[in-house]
Formats: structure tokens, sequence, C-alpha cells
């Protein structure tokens, strides 16, 4: 199963989350990589980091984008989960990214900014589903989301309105995020027990949602 991760908005957490999902999938015992896409290769160098005592997790950078579609077709083969994490652009690269899909996590951040970049996303979204001609499952992911404040509930609240579902799950904005990256490690290694409940919750809806797709 290929899983795009992407947004038209660059600080939205990415790669954060392909790398923290991939942690839980490789820890569930599933076949996992991941393809960066992103132009800072930050999964790359997250991969360098990370120690041999955790389940391997191969990335694979390919920030042009170049046979993009034909090598993660690829790895799709060899793999029982892809990761894509992808790049915030407008360009041809993005299409093919959500194209690619069999589902699609778009994380955004409960500010007006990411509002308004998700209303260009959701055209882009649209003309992936039209050119395929069949349904991209895609599911909103809200990050550093603080619940009582307003603008959050605001946010949730537009984002409900859209043709998109909204994971129940918000990843809160949290040091302990910050701090495994750098360790080459997903937080359900870490030390953070509220970040780790956090992205298991994360993971077992996203587990419900592609068995819905398998249906």
């Amino acid at each position: 199963m290929v899983i795009s991760i992407t947004s038209l908005k660059g600080g939205v957490g990415k790669s954060t989350i392909s790398q923290n999902l991939a942690a839980c999938f490789a820890h569930a015992g599933y076949k996992v990589c991941i393809v960066d896409v992103d132009t800072n290769q930050s999964a790359i160098r997250w991969s360098g980091l990370r120690s041999e005592e955790y389940p391997g997790i191969p990335v694979v950078g390919m920030p042009d984008g170049i046979e993009l579609s034909k090598n993660v077709k690829h790895l799709a083969k060899d793999y029982e989960i892809v990761l894509i994490d992808g790049t915030p652009s407008l360009n041809k690269v993005t299409s093919k990214i959500i194209l690619l899909a069999d589902v699609l996590l778009i994380p955004i951040l409960p500010s007006g900014l990411d509002i308004w970049a998700t209303e260009q996303f959701l055209e882009r979204y649209q003309d992936a589903v039209n050119e395929k001609e069949s349904a991209i499952p895609a599911y909103f992911i809200l990050n550093q989301f603080q619940p009582q404040t307003n603008l959050a509930k605001e946010v949730r609240e537009v984002l409900e309105d859209t043709s998109i579902a909204v994971f129940k799950t918000a990843l809160g904005n949290r040091t302990a995020y910050r701090e495994a990256v750098i360790k080459g490690i997903g937080v359900i290694e870490y030390k953070d027990p509220k970040a780790k409940n956090e992205m298991v919750a994360l993971y077992n809806e996203l587990i419900t949602y592609m068995e819905l797709v398998n249906a």
C-alpha cells in the first residue's frame, strides 16, 4: 500500500508524520520504506541517525521526482507499506504524489494561512481524482493542535465542511517530536508517554482507514 503524505505548505509536519508512522509500521511487523521527495531530504538524514537496535526503515531519496511513479510501483512490490514524504509545491510532482496514493494524508496546522493553502490543495486533489477517474481516499491530520483554543476549533470545523475527512486523532505541539527526530527514532521509541500514546492512536486510526480501502 502506498501512503502519500503531502500538502502545498511547508512546515506542517509531513516528514515528522512520515517518520513516526514508519516507526509504528515497522514495530507492528510491516516491511516499510519511505520515499523522500522533499527537497530538504530530512527523512534521509533521519534514517542515517537511526540506530541498528531499532527496526530498519530504508529511505529512498527522490527530490527531483524523476521517474517517481515507476520507482514507487517497483518499491510497492517489495514493501508492504511505502510512505511518500511529499514536497510542498504546486508542480507536477505533487500531482504524481497524489495520484500514486492508495491513501492520502494531508497534515495541516491550525492557522489561517494553512486554510488558504488548503483551498489550493483541494483544487489540485480534485484534478487528480478527475485524472485518475476513481476515488483517492484522503484525510486531514491536525498537527501542533491545541484543542482548547478557539482557532483550533474553528479550523477543525472548516475542514469538516470540505470533501476530505479529518482524523479524530490530532497531534499536539510537543518537544518530543523535535527531540526524537534528531535521534533517528519515532516517538513510540522515545521517553514521552503522551507523544507515544498520541502517535499510536493516530496509527490505529490510519489502520482502520486502510482496512476500509482494502474492503
